[in-house]
């Protein structure tokens, strides 16, 4: 089965591309797709390895693809065997704050040592 557009590699630790909503449920066998939209396009990302995931490139990513009408996203982190469905805003909601977080263990980080 061939994808709705082809993957996209971006710098940050992931890959994003789009997916019909339709084949979400062909594609990946007993994720629950209840709490998500499936009529339109999906995006599905998958990340390599968690550790080295660009928050400011992902959300760059969501941002992107919520202008283009897309509303579920597909999280599928490689090697771990983890597949989760959300709604794209809660995903771009907890990416910002996780970005935000990163940002004040920085400041925080460099008022504690004097930089």
């Amino acid at each position: 089965m061939e994808s709705a557009a082809a993957a996209k590699e971006f710098r940050g630790g992931f890959r994003a591309e789009r997916e019909f909503g339709f084949a979400l449920s062909s594609r990946f066998k007993g994720l629950d797709l209840s709490e998500v939209d499936t009529e339109g396009v999906a995006l599905i990302v998958e990340i390599d390895n968690p550790r080295r995931l660009n928050l400011f490139q992902l959300s760059k990513v969501l941002i992107g693809a919520a202008k283009g009408g897309v509303k579920t996203a597909v999280i599928e982190v490689k090697g771990r065997e983890m597949v989760t469905a959300i709604p794209l805003f809660n995903l771009f909601a907890l990416v910002d704050e996780n970005a935000q977080l990163k940002e004040l263990r920085k400041l925080e980080a460099a008022i504690r040592t004097g930089v």
